[in-house]
């Protein structure tokens, strides 16, 4: 009669073992599910964020790029004004 109930507890565990296997196998695969679905949605978000990045680098650009035509006379002066200086500096390290 022991001989049978450790035959039925070694087959129980090994019924468990079995069955922990399997839930193990199911759960890492809905976890994996999760992570692909995750990346997904993060691949999508990155692309939507380069694009308006982009935009408004393309737009401050715009605005940078007016501001000096419509001040070219003063922008000018200042690169005269620098490479003045520049020139200044590098004559008197000579003396």
């Amino acid at each position: 009669m022991a001989k049978t109930n450790i035959d039925d507890m070694i087959g129980s565990i090994r019924e468990g073992v079995s069955g922990a296997a399997e839930k193990a196998s199911d759960a890492a695969g809905v976890v994996a599910d999760k992570i692909e679905d995750a990346l997904d949605d993060a691949s999508v978000e990155g692309k939507k964020i380069a694009r308006d990045v982009k935009k408004d680098l393309m737009k401050r650009w715009k605005v940078v790029d007016q501001a000096g035509r419509d001040n070219a006379f003063v922008m000018a002066l200042g690169a005269l004004g620098v490479g003045v200086l520049i020139g200044y500096l590098i004559s008197r390290d000579r003396d």
